[in-house]
């Protein structure tokens, strides 16, 4: 090349591509040299045949056509760069390398900060994020196999992905949870610049959640629950009781945060051991009441090492939890408690008289019907909240004990029982009106003349009439039962 062009051929990158340094109108110029078709350049020649096109208008006798020439071509080269550059940029993204490329950005989410990439707690935030991610490459790679980068991923993409979470999902939560974070993931490659493309999550709208899961389990459930089951079993159900912990720390409960001779159980729980940096504030204390204290005392003292439920504890911390869950749910439905909702979950389909419908391997036919789970070792933990509610348990030590941050949290746990409301509306109280005022109330509103109610017994017959009223039949045989037992005597 001529020493008049003022240009020097140069590679550069472990795959050797050329760039052109030269110098056109006073200004120090550098641009990565492309071929017709946009790639980059690799080979002497080639590079030449394009440094030579950039040149071109320094070799023109004409300067003002050549500072024309120059600024178009100058012009273009920056549009290649820019292209090649966004092109490069969105190479090195690439759906099997992508969760390693979001936790290397700055932006990232600070739960996601705690902990090395290659050392993420199963049970963690992070760690749930790891597995929505896996889920979605192992859904592109059957689905989408033409699809090697994450800047391939389309919003139709996106959006069918959406669909196909919306059909395997039970709940609207988990759904919004997942895209969620596909939201907050391609909005951290993009603010840190790892990709150049749309996002494709942006657009799709979270569902409405519905709280008809979220209702406590009644004394005689619970009861019978415990009644049915057996060795760690029925130790966790019981813990999920009467400690309100979450199942997670109900399955690795440790017997070193369990104190028999001061009756407490401390533990920080697991969802906020790596948020609070205070221990003590995040430690719980949970008194161990007797029912429970009696199944932890059939321990030997010596077996009283390392888990409370060896077997459970060993399994979820192995990534098995979903293996319990479905064990607990089985417990459930033994002691005739219902977990999904009513038509939905896999059942036997059945013809017009309610037989079985056996298909063509000579095995029930099921209906496919997606589960709606209503009922679950969580209830557990809303009982406590609401039992201790009912029982008069002070809300700063039911919000302590639940591990909760705001005393609303608390609130939305809550649920008040029949019993319960009956027994608040005995605590107010007026005078009762005289007798004249009854009669006249009953005279002043003739749909109440002829109720069978006798005026002349004070008003105590209509009263004992309207508290019956609000008694259940279990509740109505006991009074009986106590009355006939006062007549024997």
């Amino acid at each position: 090349m001529a020493r008049t062009t003022e240009g020097k051929l140069y590679t550069a990158g472990k795959k050797g591509h050329y760039y052109f340094r030269f110098t056109a109108r006073g200004k120090d110029c550098r641009v990565r040299l492309l071929g017709t078709d946009g790639k980059p350049i690799t080979t002497r020649p080639e590079a030449v045949k394009a440094a030579a096109r950039i040149l071109k208008p320094i070799q023109e006798t004409d300067r003002a056509e050549q500072l024309r020439m120059l600024k178009n071509n100058l012009q273009d080269a920056e549009e290649a760069a820019s292209i090649a550059d966004k092109l490069l940029k969105n190479g090195k993204a690439t759906i099997s390398n992508g969760w390693t490329l979001f936790m290397s950005c700055q932006s990232r989410p600070a739960s996601c900060k705690r902990f090395p990439a290659a050392a993420i707690p199963r049970h963690s935030t992070p760690g749930n994020y790891a597995g929505y991610y896996r889920q979605f490459t192992d859904w592109i790679r059957e689905i989408h196999p033409e699809i090697s980068l994450l800047s391939e991923v389309t919003p139709d993409i996106g959006g069918e992905y959406a669909g196909y979470l919306d059909r395997i999902t039970g709940a609207a939560g988990t759904y919004n949870k997942i895209i969620q974070f596909f939201k907050m993931f391609f909005n951290t490659l993009l603010e840190d610049e790892k990709i150049d493309c749309r996002n494709p999550f942006q657009k799709i709208r979270r569902k409405e959640q519905e709280s008809n899961s979220r209702r406590p389990l009644t004394v005689e459930q619970i009861a019978r629950l415990i009644q049915e089951t057996s060795g760690e079993d029925q130790l966790l159900i019981a813990l999920g009781y009467f400690t309100g912990l979450r199942f997670g720390d109900c399955c690795t409960l440790l017997w070193r945060e369990i104190d028999l001779l001061r009756g407490v159980i401390e533990r920080i729980p697991r969802k906020t051991r790596h948020t609070r940096k205070d221990k003590a504030e995040s430690t719980v204390k949970i008194g161990i009441p007797a029912f429970l204290m009696q199944l932890l005392e059939k321990t030997p003292p010596e077996a009283r090492t390392g888990y409370l439920l060896p077997e459970i504890g060993t399994a979820y911390d192995s990534g098995k939890s979903s293996n319990l869950t479905r064990r607990i749910l089985r417990a459930f439905d033994k002691a005739g408690i219902q977990t999904h909702k009513a038509g939905t979950g896999i059942i036997a389909a059945t013809d017009e008289n309610g037989k079985p419908i056996i298909d063509e391997t000579g095995k029930a036919k099921k209906t496919g019907c997606r589960a709606i789970v209503e009922i679950g070792f969580h209830s557990l933990r809303y009982s406590y909240i609401s039992h201790n509610a009912e029982k008069g348990t002070p809300a700063a030590i039911i919000q302590k004990n639940a591990g909760h941050a705001s005393p609303a949290m608390t609130e939305h746990y809550t649920r008040i029982s029949d019993q319960a409301a009956l027994q608040y509306a005995g605590n107010l109280s007026l005078p009762l009106p005289a007798d004249e005022n009854i009669i006249e109330a009953e005279v002043l509103n003739p749909d109440c003349r002829d109720n069978g109610r006798d005026p002349a017994d004070g008003g105590q017959l209509a009263r004992l009439q309207d508290m019956i009223q609000t008694l259940n039949a279990e509740q109505i045989k006991n009074v009986i039962a106590y009355i006939q037992r006062g007549a024997g005597k």
